[in-house]
């Protein structure tokens, strides 16, 4: 099987569809509600293949907005500019595509003050929350909102449970706590319940938090929409990140990996992460 970014983030779209808490979009889409007189400058970090925008408009009834996409892998923003901009297009805002390191985007001085929103799905987990948050109040406009959704946060469950699991999961949730990029921490395995605290610790306030878990389960013997590439994706990216560790059997591993594989074939995979959402606003003097 190909393993491909842009199909996985695509296939991750009805999955993160169910999983977003509605009762923290409500307090955004209050927030919002209030600034609906112009349009408005919103910036989404790692924003893959597109997906946030879509929802933002369909869920939220944010009519006008100049919407930013930053993001690192120019695949992920040329599939973004095909499903936004292409003819099936049904959201009118108009998009500016970044192919940049979120960090340097963000040490731009253009960038100082100039969003009334900034989005972030499942990327806070990916990357040095303490080194980012005071660059992303730097750029947001005083008392503006954010919405950092799908923050993962510490359990991951694949059932029915294999002999393996305990030690894989553990392995695979410590390398997130010791993931280096360019020579800085990058990510958490506990990154939701960290940034409850570290978001007042910057001097930005929280207006809604609430859990936000992916769950993939089979339904009459398969998965629905291209939710089995998803779990196969999943498996690879585990896989990827612990194959030849010290601390586990080549063999068993693999062995490991080989039956999660045959257990989404068969239908049988049932897939669980525990995740975080929170929105809130900077501070008042910005």
């Amino acid at each position: 099987m190909d393993f491909v970014k842009t199909r996985y983030l695509s296939a991750k779209r009805t999955v993160d569809d169910r999983a977003l808490n509605r009762a923290v979009l409500d307090v955004l889409r209050a927030e919002l509600a209030g600034l609906r007189d112009q349009p408005l400058q919103v910036l989404e970090l790692g924003a893959g293949v597109g997906t946030m925008a879509q929802r933002l408009f369909e869920w939220t009834g944010l009519a006008r907005a100049h919407y930013t996409l930053v993001d690192s892998d120019p695949e992920c923003l040329h599939a973004a500019r095909r499903q936004l901009e292409g003819p099936q297009r049904a959201c009118p805002y108009r998009f500016e595509y970044a192919c940049h390191d979120l960090f340097a985007f963000l040490e731009l001085p253009e960038s100082i003050g100039s969003y009334d929103l900034i989005v972030a799905n499942a990327v806070l987990d990916l990357v040095d929350v303490p080194r980012l948050l005071p660059l992303l109040w730097r750029v947001l406009k005083p008392a503006r909102p954010y919405w950092f959704s799908i923050n993962f946060d510490g359990d991951t469950t694949f059932a029915p449970e294999l002999e393996l699991d305990r030690e894989v999961l553990r392995l695979f949730h410590r390398s997130m706590d010791r993931r280096v990029h360019e020579g800085q921490p990058s990510g958490h395995s506990q990154t939701g319940r960290r940034l409850l605290q570290q978001i007042p610790a910057s001097g930005a306030s929280i207006t809604g938090s609430g859990s936000s878990d992916s769950e993939v389960a089979p339904r009459a013997g398969g998965y629905p929409y291209d939710e089995a590439y998803f779990l196969h994706h999943i498996v690879h990216i585990v896989d990827n990140e612990l194959r030849a560790h010290p601390e586990l059997d080549a063999a068993a591993f693999q062995s490991w990996v080989e039956a999660r594989h045959e257990q989404i074939r068969n239908g049988e995979l049932r897939y669980a992460a525990r995740q975080l959402d929170i929105t809130g606003r900077a501070s008042e003097q910005g």
